[in-house]
């Protein structure tokens, strides 16, 4: 066994030679936790500059605990001296070699152990997957942290969140390991077939975002809903995000900070979702996958593009949940801009945007689109982007009569496009995401027929959500309303 260890530990050393990096030891340069490793590395060996094809960073060694074989010398009854493998836990060293890879992009390391039987464990990051595609494509972004607060083309963006696939990652990973998982036989390097490791996901973390022109609001609303789910683990509660039946004494929930800001976390078995304002104007829903089984997933890597549309589900059922926040509170003196019809200046009634109209939800939809935000828009571009939803410019004209006299939209001086304004913006979106998980999904309850997709709440909410949809339920059958 000791043979193998110093024949990896000096093909690794011969590889750092070949690719000019360092090798450092970890307790020396810095010593630190929670992904100083990741930041270090960031600091003092990444650049600013674009990183075409692979390249190597450095290599860091480390002691960490691991399960391991030791060999000990065992006497017979008889005296007789005899040799014995057990199974253990031990503190050997590790390899880290940090590297951008052509394919998966930004910063990513294969873990090497150096004893048998050699676990290795490979990291990437498909923000910076995501990141290098659309540079690929020419297309405009904004990141911050790792979270991309603007895109040019959000087709693209959902495209490419689901279009990695495991077996792509699977074949990059061996691209790596046959470079430095090998071990040196005097002049050259080599390994057996009989050492194949085989890949598995241990932790894959799933995010869905919300991002918000006003900082304030995004604050207050974060606000209400930690208030709100700070009592929200329970288990009938999860068992609907996760779409899963119950785990007896498997869920819980715990507050924590993340980067000075509040942090909820929902834990079902050793998956969890938790909820953070990340970057105070950006609310972040993520699911953490861990035990891949008793969400009915499977762990080898070839299954990675499943985790994402399940990771994807349980973020939607939980954002979901966040329907009966009332956010006409968080601007009670602006509710009613949308709500009652207005005066202009030539002493003209105009009459308030109806919400019922899916039209009208589609062009709030259109007047968000990242490229509209520099070059403003025409009516004539929003017919094109709204087939079958306008007969004419005039139709759409008509309702950006009722944002206009709003403030909600504003025409250029001596201009002859339109832009959205600040608060357009933000009631826009208010305005989107209310029609869309509180409203429709309100009107429509009592004609579900599955009653167990909507998430159970622990608030006061409930009660008051049953008398009303008594109330509206006998309004539109009154009204014959479907």
């Amino acid at each position: 066994m000791r043979i193998l260890t110093d024949q990896l530990n000096a093909h690794i050393k011969k590889q750092a030679e070949n690719y000019g990096v360092e090798k450092l030891w970890w307790n020396k340069v810095d010593g630190g936790k929670n992904g100083a490793k990741s930041d270090y590395v960031k600091k003092h060996f990444v650049g600013d500059e674009p990183v075409k094809g692979n390249k190597v960073y450095c290599i860091l060694e480390a002691m960490e605990s691991t399960y391991s074989f030791a060999n000990r010398e065992l006497l017979t009854k008889k005296g007789k001296v005899y040799n014995k493998i057990f199974k253990c836990k031990k503190r050997v060293k590790h390899y880290y070699v940090y590297f951008h890879d052509e394919l998966l992009g930004g910063l990513c390391y294969l873990k090497i152990c150096s004893y048998l039987p050699f676990p290795c464990e490979f990291y990437f990051n498909g923000h910076q997957y995501i990141a290098q595609e659309l540079d690929k494509k020419g297309i405009g972004y904004k990141m911050k942290d790792n979270a991309f607060v603007k895109v040019d083309d959000l087709d693209v963006l959902k495209e490419l969140s689901s279009s990695l696939k495991g077996q792509e990652v699977l074949e990059r990973i061996k691209y790596w390991q046959a470079r430095f998982f090998k071990f040196e036989e005097k002049s050259y390097s080599t390994c057996s077939k009989y050492l194949e490791h085989n890949w598995y996901s241990l932790q894959v973390e799933i995010c869905s975002n919300t991002i918000f022109k006003s900082a304030l609001l995004c604050t207050n609303l974060f606000e209400c809903l930690i208030d709100k789910f700070i009592r929200f683990g329970s288990p009938e509660s999860l068992i609907q995000v996760f779409d899963k039946k119950r785990l007896p004494k498997k869920t819980k929930s715990s507050w924590r900070k993340f980067t000075n800001n509040g942090c909820l976390k929902h834990w079902f078995g050793k998956n969890s979702i938790k909820m953070y304002n990340k970057i105070g104007y950006f609310i972040r829903f993520e699911t953490t996958i861990n035990d891949p089984n008793s969400l009915g997933l499977q762990k080898p890597i070839g299954f990675l593009q499943s985790y994402y549309w399940k990771g994807l589900a349980c973020n939607n059922r939980f954002m979901g949940c966040c329907s009966d926040v009332d956010v006409s509170s968080l601007m009670k003196e602006e509710v009613e801009q949308l709500t009652e019809p207005v005066v202009v200046k030539n002493g003209k009634k105009v009459a308030a945007m109806d919400l019922r109209k899916k039209r009208q939800i589609e062009l709030f939809g259109v007047l968000l689109n990242p490229k509209y935000s520099i070059h403003g828009f025409r009516t004539r571009e929003l017919l094109v982007e709204l087939p079958g939803q306008f007969r004419n410019s005039a139709q759409i004209r008509y309702e950006m009569a009722k944002l206009r006299a709003r403030g909600l939209i504003m025409k250029e001086k001596n201009q002859c496009f339109y832009r959205v304004t600040s608060q357009g913006w933000k009631w826009l979106w208010v305005s989107i995401c209310s029609s869309k998980y509180f409203n429709n999904p309100l009107v429509s309850m009592d004609f579900s027929d599955d009653e167990k997709s909507e998430c159970a709440q622990a608030s006061k909410f409930e009660e008051s959500c049953q008398l009303l949809n008594s109330a509206l339920s006998t309004i539109t059958k009154e009204f014959a309303m479907a």
